[in-house]
């Protein structure tokens, strides 16, 4: 990803199993051929430094939607250490799917803000007040960027015993690529609730994200070709 907006490690997600397992009375998948949990690595088109390999165990889940009808999945995954998380109705089947969809990252939570020099750093309270101070007053709007906001699900293959773990068994291969976008967004200044201020009768400001105020960011600048490929989980120890 973008040098200015380096992030220190890799964050090992794991990620919650399908609606259908959340109800332990149905335990019938449709999707059951693209479900499951798979160690993978990622590389990056533009960004090579952030590629992982299978040795640092991130991994890759598909799972059946609530809905629980054919080729309905949900892609969740840990991309260059922040969680994605997308529902596709995919084309095809399990050994070769495609998609057109853009869907909205249903766990994006990376924010950041443009500093007044150009640079860029995290969305905190403490650095929104640092470079441009405590708001006095609600309006007050600062450029940010929510960061994979937004995923695409160009392709994919879950290719049966067609891969040789990392404790050389044999499993299932899986093969994604995907497009992370950023979407551009306002940070605004708001007037906190009155039972939280120091001082009764004194009102006090903070900062937020604001709501509906996002714009894809350009292309050319932020997306992020992403390819995940590895194999299905075995549970046999030499592959953890």
């Amino acid at each position: 990803m973008k040098k200015i907006i380096y992030l220190i490690g890799l964050v090992f997600t794991v990620a919650s199993f399908s609606s259908c397992q959340e109800d332990l009375e149905n335990w019938y998948s449709e999707t059951a051929s693209y479900d499951g949990r798979f160690v993978v690595s990622t590389t990056c088109d533009e960004y090579s430094s952030d590629n992982t390999t299978i040795a640092d165990g991130l991994e890759l889940m598909f799972y059946n939607s609530a809905k629980n009808v054919p080729n309905d999945i949900w892609l969740d995954a840990s991309i260059a250490g922040i969680h994605v998380k997308g529902n596709f109705q995919v084309k095809g089947n399990s050994e070769a799917f495609t998609t057109d969809q853009t869907v909205k990252n249903a766990v994006s939570s990376t924010f950041y803000i443009f500093t007044p020099t150009g640079s860029m750093a995290s969305f905190t309270q403490a650095n929104a007040t640092g470079y441009y101070g405590a708001p006095k007053s609600a309006g007050i709007l600062i450029d940010g960027l929510e960061l994979y906001a937004r995923v695409s699900l160009l392709e994919g293959k879950i290719l049966p015993d067609a891969a040789t773990s990392i404790g050389g068994n044999t499993a299932d291969s899986v093969y994604v690529k995907t497009i992370l976008h950023s979407d551009y967004v306002k940070i605004e200044s708001y007037q906190t609730p009155n039972k939280d201020w120091k001082v009764p009768g004194v009102p006090e400001f903070a900062w937020r994200v604001k709501s509906g105020s996002n714009t894809p960011a350009a292309a050319e600048d932020w997306d992020e070709h992403w390819t995940l490929s590895g194999y299905r989980y075995t549970g046999m120890p030499e592959d953890r």
